[in-house]
């Protein structure tokens, strides 16, 4: 079961809460193709090295990415020859059967450290450490598109 982002008020994330075959079918579908979503986007199937369980991390492209999006895409998406930048991971919390959501941008983080090691900006270290925390965090819109490319990969994945 879910609730799709059309369906909620604006600004408002969905909620997605999943069994456990669910989760695994989503699963199978990002370890089998990088490619799963169909929509230049590319989700990927990963393991995650802290639980030791399995969470989807998401790549944008040119063709797909966050609106307002403002970096490039330099970072090898896994099993593909195609460049993104990774976005973002979703995880299943089998005990809730809630998904959890992280946007990580390295390539916002990138860019602040291209800028501050070229001397481009005047930022002090310790607002330049600032900066590229929150950057690595992203935007409100980041999180929103890391929230409709899972449901893409709902819409995408028989039941």
């Amino acid at each position: 079961m879910s609730i799709q982002s059309e369906n909620l008020p604006a600004g408002q994330l969905p909620v997605w809460n999943l069994d456990v075959d669910r989760w695994k079918q989503l699963a199978k579908r990002a370890g089998t193709s990088g490619d799963a979503l169909e929509d230049g986007a590319f989700a990927w199937l990963d393991l995650n090295p802290e639980s030791g369980g399995l969470e989807i991390g998401f790549y944008a492209t040119a063709l797909n990415k966050p609106s307002g999006w403002n970096y490039p895409f330099l970072e090898a998406v896994p099993s593909s020859r195609k460049l993104g930048a990774y976005i973002g991971r979703a995880w299943h919390e089998a005990e809730t059967g809630f998904v959890q959501f992280e946007v990580a941008l390295p390539a916002a983080a990138s860019a602040l450290a291209a800028d501050y090691e070229s001397g481009a900006s005047d930022l002090d270290f310790v607002t330049y450490e600032q900066a590229v925390d929150s950057a690595m965090r992203g935007t409100p819109t980041d999180l929103l598109w890391l929230h409709e490319e899972f449901g893409r990969l709902m819409s995408v994945t028989a039941l």
